[in-house]
């Protein structure tokens, strides 16, 4: 009888451990398949990691089906089991994580125009719900104002009248107690750019928000073979959106050549004052060009000065600065100035001479920084690329990859938009891993003077603008021809 019931308790043994054999089995391809579906590891470490998780599963397997396996061995491979599972489990979620962020971040499938409500400071209307029944003017700065107008419509009942000066209307509600006007949020950070009163006289009463699906157009690059050239723009708006129509403050071009592994980077001053593209020779700060045509329009603008083609862009909110440098665990920034100065926009930030470790927060500060430097702006771009190559350099190593990775993904996701896709990220990953190679990163800047000069976007004020050197410009072009050369290796 006892050996009877040591029996049974030995099979119920035996039939746990080949539950647990089977739900492990069905977690290893589950593994497998979302390995594969990520497609980020080179084919070799997959292969790898799918032949050990093969004889894992065999050796379990065969240890759980032999007749007469000891209980104690069986309660030892279980608890390794289940432990094995636990990581599987853990590994799949990472995974699944890393899927998700890529394919909700990247391709860039959608745009978001921002539009501001504005009326006089002193005017009656206090909330959106004052100016129902009213006529709201505005400017068609879309080419299908259905949406436009129906999510106007969706939050108050009003009148459209379109105007065709958007400079006149913005400047009109500074004096009309009555009128009201809605304009793209790009054209109103304009505008406190160059009328250092205008947020005094005016007030935002409310803010409409327009998603609209954007077409992506295959670009025919292979990016782990084919130099390609990337506009690194940034904005920095008052809150965490990206809307397609802002101010661009950052304006870097990258230019990559994956098989000689060398970067060069060419920040363009954001007063250049250059041809804006498809207005037969008018000219504008670059930076306005956002706030007319979005990121498309400053890409061609760029590609007209430079000579060259830009098939990829790079929108970043500077608040992503702050938190992928704390994710990556700060950055050792060298201040090339033989004195000691506070950031204007964090007092808080000092910078000395040599080298100085800091986190996100005095990065950012650092990056923005122009006026601690007699020749400005030039500077500041300086200072941006120098904080580009640190976290390039940081992100590109084994290390940081391995003990920063979630930290870096939480830190990026929804901070930027790029037209890049997952499959272009994934082959870059896939290549970087496959080969942890340096990557030789250089700068190349373009130059100019300052003057005061009428605009495409004001054409009857005079605003601060950089003049381009063109031989610095001619330098510029050759050097990106110089890079992007395919080479045989």
């Amino acid at each position: 009888m006892q050996k009877r019931k040591r029996k049974k308790k030995s099979l119920k043994y035996v039939v746990a451990s080949k539950i647990i054999w089977i739900l492990a089995v069905i977690l290893m391809i589950i593994l497998g398949y979302f390995i594969f579906d990520a497609n980020i590891l080179p084919f070799k470490y997959f292969l790898i990691i799918v032949v050990v998780l093969i004889i894992l599963g065999s050796i379990h397997g065969l240890i759980v089906m032999k007749k007469h396996t000891k209980k104690v061995t069986l309660i030892i491979i279980d608890i390794l089991a289940v432990i094995f599972m636990l990581i599987e489990g853990y590994a799949i979620y990472q995974i699944n994580d890393t899927i998700s962020f890529l394919r909700s971040n990247l391709g860039a499938h959608f745009e978001t125009n921002v539009y501001n409500i504005i009326v006089n400071k002193e005017s009656s209307y206090e909330t959106i719900e004052d100016i129902k029944d009213h006529t709201i003017k505005t400017v068609k700065d879309l080419e299908d104002l259905t949406e436009y107008e129906g999510a106007i419509k969706r939050k108050v009942n009003v009148s459209i009248e379109y105007v065709s000066d958007i400079v006149s209307l913005m400047d009109e509600v500074k004096e009309d107690k009555e009128l009201i006007i809605i304009i793209n949020s790009g054209n109103y950070d304009a505008k406190l750019e160059v009328d250092d009163d205008y947020e005094n006289k005016v007030k935002v009463l409310d803010t409409i928000t327009i998603t609209t699906e954007k077409n992506v157009t295959d670009t025919g690059i292979d990016i782990t073979k084919d130099p390609f050239v990337l506009y690194l723009s940034g904005i920095d708006t008052r809150s965490n959106y990206m809307p397609s129509r802002s101010l661009s403050d950052v304006n870097i071009i990258l230019a990559i050549n994956p098989n000689t592994r060398n970067i060069l980077m060419i920040h363009i001053p954001r007063d250049y004052y250059v041809p804006i593209h498809g207005t037969d020779g008018l000219k504008d700060k670059l930076t306005h060009s956002g706030t007319i045509g979005g990121i498309e329009l400053s890409m061609a603008t760029i590609e007209d000065l430079l000579e060259i083609k830009i098939p990829y862009y790079l929108r970043v909110n500077f608040n992503a600065v702050v938190n992928l440098v704390d994710a990556i665990g700060g950055l050792s920034i060298n201040s090339d100035v033989d004195y000691s100065f506070s950031c204007k926009t964090n007092r808080s930030c000092i910078f000395y001479p040599g080298l100085n470790n800091v986190g996100g927060t005095c990065a950012l500060a650092f990056a923005r920084e122009r006026y601690a430097y007699n020749t400005g702006d030039r500077h500041r771009g300086e200072n941006q690329e120098q904080v580009i190559s640190l976290i390039i350099d940081k992100v590109t190593s084994s290390s940081t990859i391995i003990n920063n990775y979630n930290d870096i993904l939480n830190a990026l996701d929804g901070t930027f938009e790029t037209n890049l896709t997952s499959d272009d990220i994934t082959s870059l990953v896939k290549m970087q891993l496959d080969n942890m190679a340096p990557w030789h990163i250089e700068t190349k800047n373009v130059d100019g003077t300052g003057n005061n000069l009428p605009t495409y976007s004001y054409p009857n004020q005079n605003l601060y603008v950089m003049e381009p050197k063109m031989e610095t410009v001619a330098e510029a072009i050759a050097k990106l021809n110089e890079v992007l050369e395919t080479q045989d290796e």
